[in-house]
């Protein structure tokens, strides 16, 4: 495919409307890997530098992300959360016309350890309920969750809750939900562990969402942890 070089428009500028409009009519998939500088060049019969500049321009208008070693991705609009109050997962990507998914990587049963004893008012020698899913946006993964539980949400232990929402499984079919959360949010960055589950480098920073909810009789019964890669979710105070 050739670019009109006898254009007026700059060669850089047609590759970016050619692009933007590939990105817009779905060609490219939000999250999806686009070819490579070399691979672009030859596609379109221009120069590298062509392609950079043409790759600079969309990187600016957030239609396209730079990964360092990693190449160029289509981005994924952010999500968009409120901090107060209770949303799910699956509710904010709706919202937006993402698609949500969700892959467990832990579900068990555990010895509550001191945290979860001050935080959630428990008897020494209790078990705790663990469930850790990562959270994936139109099949990109955005953010790791854990979820620890009370011994008497034990029947969570048989639930599938991939690809779907926990939160909305204890609502419809065991009339459960969880209310005033109490939040702490804080920079951290990706150990070597989460770095894997969200296919980013080691030390990417994230954002960090922990904190309790209580049941309806305000017993705290759900201590949570999301760890969210910073730059695909936005949220609203």
């Amino acid at each position: 495919m050739n670019l009109k070089k006898t254009d007026v428009l700059p060669l850089y500028k047609q590759l970016t409307d050619l692009l933007r409009r590939d990105i817009e009519e779905g060609k490219f998939k939000k999250g999806q890997k686009i070819p490579t500088e070399v691979e672009l060049s030859k596609l379109y019969n221009v120069s590298r530098i062509t392609v950079r500049n043409a790759l600079e321009e969309l990187a600016k208008e957030n239609l396209l992300i730079r990964k360092q070693g990693k190449g160029t991705f289509v981005n994924i609009e952010k999500l968009s959360r409120g901090i107060s109050g209770i949303q799910s997962f699956t509710e904010m990507c709706r919202e937006i016309g993402c698609t949500p998914g969700a892959k467990v990587i832990k579900c068990v049963i555990e010895d509550a350890n001191e945290k979860d004893i001050e935080l959630l008012e428990l008897e020494h020698n209790s078990k705790i309920i663990v469930i850790e899913r990562i959270r994936y946006a139109d099949n990109v993964p955005v953010a790791l969750e854990v979820s620890r539980l009370p011994e008497r949400f034990s029947f969570m232990l048989d639930e599938d809750l991939n690809d779907t929402s926990m939160f909305t499984i204890l609502s419809e079919k065991h009339n459960i939900a969880f209310i005033n959360p109490r939040k702490t949010i804080e920079l951290v960055f990706a150990t070597y562990e989460m770095s894997r589950y969200l296919n980013l480098s080691q030390g990417y920073p994230l954002l960090s969402i922990t904190g309790v909810s209580n049941d309806r009789e305000g017993v705290p019964s759900h201590r949570f942890m999301q760890f969210i890669v910073a730059d695909k979710i936005k949220f609203i105070v």
